[in-house]
């Protein structure tokens, strides 16, 4: 999954998710709060099983605030015949989403930004910055 597609928010907190990703992501996939930023992830049914998979067996001080976190507010997505999914209300006060959003693919996921925020990070974010994190994990 690549690329940035913007999309609108309509007055029932539904957009339009972009055919390329639903591709990819399946029938139906999940929507959660995303961990260090002010944006939503969208997983495959595998990658949010893989999830739900690798915090059972922890101990409850580590896994319970994650799991409160990921899947408290997380909801189910099944695009409609026009290719809508409904955003919940928490999930867009979560990520700030008003209007206009971009959503990015991510390669095995995506994520859903507020068109402003994406922006704000991305004038955030240097090539110096992008080019340390490469040579800091090897690419």
């Amino acid at each position: 999954m690549y690329g940035e597609f913007e999309h609108t928010i309509d007055s029932k907190g539904r957009m339009n998710f972009p055919a390329k990703l639903r591709e990819s992501l399946g029938e139906r996939f999940f929507i959660s709060k995303t961990i260090g930023e002010k944006c939503l992830t969208v997983h495959t049914e595998q990658s949010w099983n893989s999830i739900r998979e690798s915090l059972k067996g922890k101990p409850s001080k580590v896994a319970l605030p994650i799991e409160r976190f990921l899947f408290g507010g997380a909801c189910e997505a099944e695009p409609d015949k026009q290719g809508r999914i409904a955003l919940p209300a928490s999930l867009r006060a979560y990520a700030d989403i008003t209007a206009e959003v971009v959503v990015v693919g991510m390669d095995d996921r995506a994520e859903i930004w507020d068109k402003a925020l994406w922006e704000e990070y991305n004038n955030r974010i240097s090539a110096e910055d992008i080019a340390a994190f490469a040579e800091e994990i090897g690419l």
